[in-house]
Formats: C-alpha cells, sequence, structure tokens
C-alpha cells in the first residue's frame, strides 16, 4: 500500500483547494471525498450552482481571505479550461449611519484598508442601473466592481481536482469514518473498508467533521441548517435582468430577518433558470444526528423559511411575484470566533473546516492556509490564533 505525505478528507471547495496547494508544491497526495447521492447519506451543500463573490465586507479577515482567493481565479480558470467565475459585480446594501444596527463605518474602514475601487451609489444610481429592484428608503449601497459577482462551486471544485491531478494528486471517491494514528503514521479508513496510509492528515470534512472519529476530539463546531428559496424566471425576464449583481441587503423591517443575500439569475441542472435568495439559519430545524441531517438535506428544507423568505424576495423583485417558488436546504458549519478553524490537532493531524456560511468564495486562500500550515511554511498574513481550533 502507497504511504502518501498528506491525506485530505473532504473534496470540497477547501479540500480541493488544499490538495491543489499541497500537490502543486511536490507533496504526494490523497483526496478522499463523496458523491453526490452516495449510499452513505452523506451530502453536501457545494450541489450547487451559483455563491457570491465579492471584497467589500464588514470583516478585514473575511475580506482578505476573499480578495486573496479572487486573484487567482482566472489564472485556475484558464490552466484547468474550466470556468467558474462570472464578473457580474456586486451589490451591497446597508442600513445609514445613524442606524444602531448599520455596519456602514466597519465596511468603510475595510474599503480603505484593502484599497478597494468599490463606490457608495445613490438611490438614482441604483433606480437607473438595476430598474427592477426595490430596496427601502434610507438604504445606502456600495458598488464592488469587477471580479466581483458570482462562482460555480462545483465547477470550482472541478477546476481545482484537474489541477490537483495533473500534479500527481491521487482522488478517490468514498466516505472516510476513521483516522487512526499508530507511531509517525495515519490510516484513514473509509466505509468500505479502504484504507489509506499517510505521514499527515487534513480534515475538510465541513457538517461531517464530528460526525465520524475523524478529529482526536470533537471539535467546538455548530451546524446550522438553512433553507434558500429560489424563483424562477421567464427568459423575457431574464433580459430584462440581465445586469443583475450579487446582492447582500440589510434592512430592518422584517421581524426575525435583518439580511439577506440574493443571486442573480443562474440556470440550474433542471435547465431552468432561478434567482436564489438565502439568509440566517433556520429557527425550526434541529439537527443533531446523522440521521436528522439526511432527512433534512432530503427535504425542501424549512417551511417557515420559505413563508418568510419569500416575499422579501418579491418585495426586492416585484416582478418575481408571479414566479413559481421553490427551496433547497443547506448545511452551514459555525465556529465560534466566526472564522475557520485551520489548525493542527496533533502532530501531523490537521482541519481546515466551519466556513460560517462564508467560505466559497474565500476557498481557495483557506485550503493555501492549510497546505501551508502543513508545509510548515508560515501565513505572511494572519496569526495562527485567527484560525485556531477548539474542542467541545
Amino acid at each position: 500500500m502507497a504511504i502518501k505525505d498528506v491525506t485530505v478528507i473532504g473534496s470540497g471547495l477547501i479540500g480541493s483547494a488544499a490538495t491543489r496547494h499541497l500537490a502543486e508544491n511536490g507533496h504526494s497526495v490523497t483526496l478522499i471525498g463523496a458523491i453526490q447521492d452516495n449510499r452513505d447519506r452523506v451530502h453536501a451543500s457545494h450541489y450547487d450552482e451559483a455563491r457570491i463573490t465579492r471584497f467589500i465586507g464588514p470583516d478585514i479577515v473575511w475580506s482578505d481571505l476573499a480578495a486573496t482567493s479572487i486573484s487567482r481565479y482566472a489564472a485556475i480558470e484558464e490552466r484547468s479550461g474550466t470556468k467558474f467565475h462570472t464578473a457580474c459585480g456586486h451589490l451591497r446594501c446597508d442600513l445609514p449611519d445613524h442606524h444602531p444596527e448599520s455596519t456602514l463605518p466597519a465596511v468603510r474602514a475595510v474599503r480603505k484598508q484593502l484599497k478597494n475601487d468599490g463606490r457608495e451609489l445613490s438611490r438614482e444610481d441604483i433606480e437607473a442601473r438595476f430598474p427592477f429592484l426595490s430596496f427601502q428608503q434610507g438604504a445606502v449601497f456600495h458598488w464592488d466592481s469587477e471580479p466581483a459577482g458570482i462562482i460555480n462551486p462545483r465547477r470550482l471544485i472541478e477546476a481545482q481536482i484537474q489541477l490537483a491531478r495533473r500534479s500527481g494528486a491521487n482522488v478517490v471517491q468514498g466516505v472516510c469514518t476513521h483516522v487512526l494514528r499508530h507511531d509517525n503514521m495515519y490510516t484513514v479508513r473509509d466505509s468500505s473498508g479502504n484504507k489509506y496510509l499517510s505521514g499527515n492528515v487534513l480534515v475538510c470534512a465541513g457538517a461531517y467533521t464530528n460526525r465520524f472519529s475523524l478529529v482526536p476530539e470533537p471539535l467546538n463546531l455548530e451546524v446550522r441548517p438553512e433553507t434558500v428559496v429560489l424563483k424562477e424566471i421567464s427568459q423575457e425576464l431574464l433580459k430584462r435582468m440581465a445586469t443583475m449583481p450579487g446582492i447582500i441587503w440589510n434592512f430592518d423591517h422584517v421581524p426575525g430577518v435583518s439580511s439577506v443575500y440574493v443571486l442573480p439569475p443562474v440556470r440550474y441542472p433542471d435547465e431552468r433558470i432561478y434567482v436564489k435568495m438565502g439568509a440566517d439559519f433556520d429557527k425550526d430545524v434541529q439537527i443533531n444526528t446523522l440521521s436528522e441531517m439526511h432527512a433534512y438535506m432530503i427535504s425542501g428544507g424549512s417551511i417557515r423559511t420559505k413563508e418568510l423568505l419569500a416575499p422579501i424576495l418579491r418585495e426586492l423583485v416585484p416582478e418575481l411575484a408571479v414566479s413559481p417558488t421553490t427551496s433547497k436546504p443547506c448545511l452551514l458549519t459555525y465556529t465560534p470566533t466566526g472564522y475557520p478553524m485551520i489548525d493542527e490537532l496533533e502532530d501531523g493531524w490537521y482541519v481546515a473546516t466551519g466556513g460560517c456560511g462564508k467560505s466559497a468564495k474565500s476557498s481557495d486562500q483557506i485550503g493555501k492556509l492549510a497546505a501551508d500550515l502543513i508545509r510548515k511554511e508560515p501565513w505572511k498574513t494572519f496569526k495562527p490564533s485567527t484560525f485556531a481550533a477548539s474542542v467541545l
């Protein structure tokens, strides 16, 4: 049995990125990940068609991770031949400065720190550029220009894996259930009984990090269910909404919801075109076991959340009022700090998990930080404490 330098568990956005960075730096790597509709009932939220990618936000750590990742998109696309990025821009709508919940001061500070060329737009600008959108009075708008926009997470993973394979990575399908340490070696076992040997292990299992025997001790992670709403649009409406960017909208007029994100029209595998909206996690759904995770992920998500979000989407895009509405479930993994855990748990046993609903756009840099940690390469921008793991 071949012994690799690293076994990466989880072939999602972070795991595939880490594998590429390790392989391209000369390390022998095995990447093990589940396929969609696997018999082990392991699911993933990256089975999706669009995620927002942006620079501007109220948190410099997330904005820095995003900016560094975005700077590599074009090279990854060119080298892999896989297009996953659409530079349609990003629109951020905030509550005014005087509002107690406004994040505008933080957003402006981050923009200045990043030397971002985004700018504030007037309501007249918004109405002229996006006549199909409708926002509350008093809102303040930031425009995040290209290459902000959206990414296709499936295709980004495909691109990362293709480049990793080109550099010698071994990519296999499977659901990892156990990590066993003996002497200075690790054995990773999957649900079919296959074993993989390596000197190091990197766990990028997202919501399933604590569900199997993949870490020495359960990590302080919270798995949150989130239902997204999708509105189907016609070809005629698509023409009128052709300039729509990705949107983050903060408001105070809807009880129980203070912020939503909205994706522009995207074609899905069923060949229909949808506008997608998501918000906070489902307050009426509790998930504590593998069986509960499976039951949720094969459902339509929370009916309560769907009924809460659908009117907000109709308010934002009034022309969607008569469009059919559907919903889809997601699982998000949160940490106490609000940042990913990228850390060494024991000698040679690493973790990169906890995207906190923000990691898709930043996944390449998160994966690189994990790879650099394994390679003993010091981080240039962040302190290790920023991404330190904590146990329950």
